[in-house]
């Protein structure tokens, strides 16, 4: 892992996030972790307190627009750097079909997964093309988590899978539009990762017991983490922009 790297990594209070933050940290990158439960955030400064001056933890809300500005100013500000890694894992879950899913909480899923994550991408595209500009040779990357649900039609889940599929068309139109200055963007679709992401979305915990019990082992945070790791310390000619990641037993 290049300890020479800063990464900026969204949704770190739990889950994928927070496991990913923790990876890229204990390998030697500096990382301004940013989360929305500053308990979580301190505990993950308490966890890292011995690798030295290497994490920030920004509090906020991935809705607010200026989220990715105040992630590079931070780093600036304390590494006099700019980032050159984003992983946008924050976002939320709505079970049900568009019959029986709670409309009253559509609104609030699409500024969650669809319209912030558009300003994030903006953002950390902008920023990163800037400083391509003054070193060019240097790889940077953006890492989206997405998720099967996004590629293969849920008829269980399709309202949360409708958003997904959303990001997924973004992921590949920024790529296309920023890889000429040597900028990865990359999709990560997760099949069934246990996490918090269950409990705190309201999905029915005895159904996914059963999933587990059905298709399990399933994946952990830890397994996506890893995959970040790997796609983002390829070489700078090497870009692994797609990855589908499933528990082995688990069918669709």
């Amino acid at each position: 892992m290049d300890r020479t790297r800063i990464a900026v990594v969204t949704g770190a209070s739990s889950g994928i996030g927070r496991a990913t933050a923790q990876l890229l940290l204990h390998g030697g990158m500096r990382v301004v972790a940013n989360g929305r439960r500053a308990e979580r955030l301190a505990e993950l400064s308490e966890m890292v307190s011995l690798e030295g001056n290497q994490l920030i933890g920004l509090l906020g809300d991935i809705r607010q627009h200026d989220l990715i500005f105040r992630a590079f100013e931070a780093a600036r500000t304390r590494w006099n750097q700019t980032p050159d890694l984003v992983v946008l894992c924050a976002g939320r879950g709505l079970p049900g079909t568009l019959l029986a899913s709670d409309s009253n909480q559509w609104h609030d899923l699409l500024e969650h997964n669809y319209l912030s994550i558009m300003y994030q991408l903006r953002d950390a595209a902008q920023l990163l093309v800037t400083d391509a500009m003054q070193n060019p040779a240097r790889s940077r990357d953006i890492v989206i988590i997405g998720s099967t649900v996004g590629r293969v039609i849920s008829a269980a889940n399709p309202v949360y899978g409708s958003t997904k599929f959303a990001i997924h068309s973004l992921a590949e139109s920024l790529r296309q539009e920023v890889c000429s200055y040597n900028i990865r963007v990359t999709l990560i679709e997760p099949g069934f990762v246990k996490s918090e992401f269950q409990r705190n979305a309201g999905y029915d915990l005895d159904w996914f017991a059963a999933i587990e019990k059905q298709h399990g082992p399933l994946l952990v945070p830890e397994d996506i983490a890893r995959t970040i790791e790997f796609v983002t310390s390829q070489p700078s000619h090497v870009h692994i922009d797609d990855v589908r990641i499933r528990p082995t037993k688990q069918p669709t």
